[in-house]
C-alpha cells in the first residue's frame, strides 16, 4: 500500500462523506489496489496526478497500534458511532470529490483507448469496471461538494 508503514495485507473501499453523511462502500476494489503504483504512474504521465494521493491509511494505522499494545496490555476499542469503525469522521483525510474526478476520468479516458506499459499484466478489464464503479458513485456527489478517499482495510 502506498503511503502505509504497515505489514497488514490491505484493500481498498470508497469511501464517501457528504455532509456529515458516511457510506464506506461494501465493494473492495482488489484490482485498484494490486495497480496503484502503475496507476500513480499512468496518472503522473498523463498529468492527472496519482490515485494514492486519496488513499487514508488511519484504520490500519489504528489496528497496528492497538495490536502493539495488545502485546503489552489489554485495550478497550470502542466503535464511532457515526462511522461503525474504530475511526471517527475527523479523524481520516477527505479529499474533495472534483479532484478525485480529474484523476479518475483522465485514467478511464486513457484506458478505453489503450493498453499502457505501467500497466502491462493487469487485468485491464477489472481494473476499469472497478474505476468505472468509482467514477458512476462520486459523480453525483461532485456538485454537492462532497468528499472521499479510499479506505484501506485490512483484507479478509
Amino acid at each position: 500500500m502506498t503511503g502505509a508503514n504497515t505489514t497488514l495485507p490491505a484493500c481498498l473501499h470508497l469511501a464517501t462523506l457528504n455532509e456529515r453523511h458516511f457510506t464506506r462502500h461494501p465493494e473492495p476494489l482488489p484490482a485498484l489496489t494490486a495497480c496503484l503504483d502503475g496507476l500513480d504512474r499512468l496518472g503522473k504521465a498523463l498529468g492527472a496526478g496519482s490515485l494514492s494521493q486519496f488513499v487514508d491509511i488511519t484504520e490500519l494505522e489504528l489496528q497496528d497500534a492497538e495490536a502493539l499494545l495488545e502485546a503489552s496490555e489489554t485495550v478497550n476499542r470502542s466503535v464511532d458511532p457515526e462511522t461503525g469503525l474504530v475511526c471517527a469522521l475527523e479523524d481520516m483525510q477527505w479529499f474533495p470529490v472534483a479532484a478525485g474526478m480529474i484523476t479518475l476520468e483522465a485514467m478511464l479516458n486513457h484506458l478505453a483507448r489503450n493498453h499502457p506499459r505501467e500497466l502491462k499484466g493487469a487485468d485491464l478489464a477489472q481494473l476499469s469496471a472497478e474505476l468505472v464503479y468509482c467514477e458512476q458513485q462520486l459523480r453525483p456527489l461532485e456538485h454537492e461538494g462532497a468528499q472521499f478517499h479510499l479506505h484501506a482495510v485490512v483484507s479478509d
